[in-house]
């Protein structure tokens, strides 16, 4: 009766240990994120453009290119710390007392600015990554646009 208790011991052992590990790899995860600073911060945002019908018919790989075509051009997504104090304006504002209309309409059209700005320079990198596209390509892109249509 004895040969049968040291095999649940040994099973116990290795999941105490895998369980050891996997603590162990969790910490040091949140260890690098907040000593990295990325933690307060959250990860960067995405670049958002939107073509429509076609831009939801583009590869991975495609959309990729465009996102990166764009931060080599200069877009960048903006900073959550300052979307965070430009909603927190855009907050107070609506909370003052009197309510100051043309302080809402200017932060409201500084959001509206930066997004045209934005889907400018997307517009732009989105067309040249079209002309970079082989013939072939740009007619798959057809085709799966006009598949998609159908549904």
């Amino acid at each position: 009766m004895d040969n049968a208790s040291p095999q649940p011991r040994r099973i116990w052992r290795v999941v105490f240990v895998l369980s050891l590990a996997l603590n162990v790899a969790v910490i040091g995860a949140v260890a690098g994120l907040v000593l990295s600073g990325r933690a307060h911060d959250g990860p960067p945002q995405r670049i958002a453009f939107e073509f429509g019908p076609l831009g939801r018919v583009l590869e991975p790989s495609d959309r990729r290119a465009i996102t990166n075509s764009l931060r080599r051009g200069g877009a960048e997504p903006i900073g959550r710390a300052e979307m965070r104090s430009k909603v927190s304006a855009l907050a107070d504002a609506l909370r003052s007392d009197p309510f100051d209309q043309a302080l809402v309409s200017d932060l409201l059209g500084g959001f509206r600015s930066r997004s045209e700005r934005v889907q400018e320079q997307a517009q732009t990198a989105f067309l040249s990554h079209l002309a970079e596209m082989s013939q072939g390509d740009r007619t798959a892109l057809a085709d799966k646009l006009e598949k998609r249509s159908r549904r």
